[in-house]
């Protein structure tokens, strides 16, 4: 009887140092910045492209950004600033201004940058002249404060002694605007005296862009930059945000590093050494650390045993977040030359409808000869606002004429709010809801824009960028410091400084 010998060979398990799973701002800066550090990096991302909720896409000869979006972060101690001096890149970009214009009622709201002209415009709009200067100015210098002390203090928030020793090391001077932490927007504008109602929903609606949460739920310290962040420079990028994203991929790539596009994570296990990967294509990966970008409530899936139990406690913390309904439109060019580019618009109670709760509308809009989005004599619009979750999902049978509706209201709004949109002729235009952003991002329940603030959440009381467990990091805008693209690329220097430190003292010992 001849002799069979089967040779079983386990499939072979490709080294690095660091992992990042997701490839959003918040994954793309840690692993630049590791890159740059010569360690070998592996990014994984299981949609087509790199940038998550701050990339762009392709659809029938135009590109769309992911979401109506601004862009900051580029003045002096702020994040994307930091990021293009430590790795030597600029990001394609154009300041624009002014930065936005609010529709209110019968208001038409110019945000300007510049400081004094955004003071006398706001008296202008809503009365009582002192009390606005003394609120505007103290937000003005909170939020500068709040950049440059957050530029320094990358183990925030505290985990250990060392950590905490850190903190005391900063400039006590800066320490006055810890009790911000401890009063809402709206507390501290009504101890400032400040009265009109319309300030206030002005107030809630543009802190539900950048804070997720109104005036009464914010607390000042991060409602302070939130509320300002028109008046530092804002930004275009031409051909979309994933010209941006793509200047950090080239860095890595040039770097040594790997990024594997429509390639997700499956499983990451511990091992005696480190983790181990397994992909959405059934290859095994291991590192010695690995740096999460994908939101807390996800990682439940992705993880077992005393792990997964850990950030099942972490995502319960946070069931109640947004998700979006957002819209692609085209349209001919018959705007005046003078529009912003962004749009935020005012609707009543009755201007919605059954998936419509928000009480405003965001638009984004291409700018004027970007050829790279839309062909001369066009312009794309991308348009947002703030809806349930829960809802689309149990749409079940009722889904598709839910979704038409919403999306044929939210047309005869900005018909009726966005100057020149009644008299463009529409080319194209389609719309998502949380079921579609699960699909394309693949975040749990089509969540985004982070976790919304509370008054009820201290400033300590955030997930840590470093877990109970040596060598697993999390970034993005579940973790400190949340939500925005500043926000994000905060979170990834700040996972880096903690990653850095544990590769180090792992090569010491």
């Amino acid at each position: 009887m001849p002799v069979v010998v089967l040779f079983f060979m386990k499939k072979t398990v490709e080294n690095f140092d660091v992992i990042i799973a997701g490839a959003g701002m918040g994954g793309m800066t840690a692993a630049s910045l590791l890159a740059k550090d010569g360690y070998s990096v592996l990014v994984l991302e299981k949609a087509h492209v790199t940038g998550g909720c701050s990339s762009s896409y392709y659809r029938k000869g135009y590109i769309f950004e992911s979401g109506a979006t601004t862009l900051i972060g580029f003045d002096d101690n702020q994040p994307l600033r930091n990021l293009e001096d430590t790795l030597g890149i600029t990001i394609p970009k154009e300041p624009i201004l002014p930065s936005m214009t609010v529709y209110l009622g019968d208001k038409k709201i110019t945000r300007w940058q510049d400081r004094d002209q955004w003071l006398k415009e706001v008296k202008n709009q809503f009365g009582e002249p002192a009390e606005q200067d003394t609120f505007w100015k103290l937000a003005f210098n909170v939020s500068d404060v709040v950049w440059k002390v957050s530029g320094k203090n990358h183990f925030f928030p505290p985990i250990d002694g060392t950590d905490w020793f850190q903190l005391l090391k900063n400039d006590p001077r800066d320490a006055w605007v810890l009790p911000y932490a401890f009063s809402s927007v709206k507390k501290t504008a009504s101890d400032l005296g400040i009265s009109n109602p319309e300030f206030y929903r002005f107030l809630d609606e543009q802190l539900l862009i950048s804070a997720q949460a109104d005036a009464e739920n914010t607390p000042f310290l991060f409602g302070a930059p939130a509320v300002t962040y028109t008046n530092y420079t804002n930004y275009y990028v031409p051909g979309g945000l994933a010209e941006m994203v793509k200047c950090l991929e080239d860095f890595i790539k040039s770097h040594g590093g790997e990024i594997h596009t429509k390639e997700g994570i499956e499983a990451i296990d511990r091992t005696g050494t480190g983790y181990e990967v397994l992909s959405s294509k059934g290859k095994r990966y291991s590192a010695k650390a690995v740096i999460s970008n994908i939101p807390v409530w996800n990682m439940p899936d992705y993880t077992n045993g005393v792990v997964a139990k850990y950030f099942r406690n972490e995502a319960s913390k946070y069931e109640e977040a947004w998700g979006a309904f957002t819209m692609g439109i085209v349209t001919d060019d018959v705007y005046d030359d003078e529009m912003t580019l962004h749009h935020q618009l005012h609707i009543n109670k009755e201007d919605q409808t059954e998936g419509l709760y928000s009480d405003s509308i965001f638009v984004s809009m291409s700018k004027r000869g970007d050829t790279g989005r839309a062909a001369d004599g066009t312009r794309v619009l991308n348009v947002s606002t703030h809806t349930k979750t829960d809802f689309w999902f149990a749409a079940n049978g009722n889904y598709d004429e839910l979704k038409a509706r919403v999306q044929n209201r939210i047309t005869e709004i900005l018909k009726e709010k966005l100057p020149g949109f009644n008299q463009a002729e529409i080319e194209l235009i389609f719309s998502a809801t949380p079921v579609s952003w699960s699909n394309w991002v693949y975040r749990k329940k089509g969540r985004v824009g982070g976790i919304p603030q509370s008054m009820s959440r201290s400033l300590l009381d955030w997930t840590p960028n470093k877990t109970p467990f040596n060598g697993l990091y999390l970034c993005g805008d579940t973790v400190f410091p949340g939500q925005g693209i500043p926000g994000v690329t905060l979170s990834g220097f700040n996972v880096y400084y903690r990653v850095q430190k544990y590769l180090k003292n792992l090569t010491d010992h």
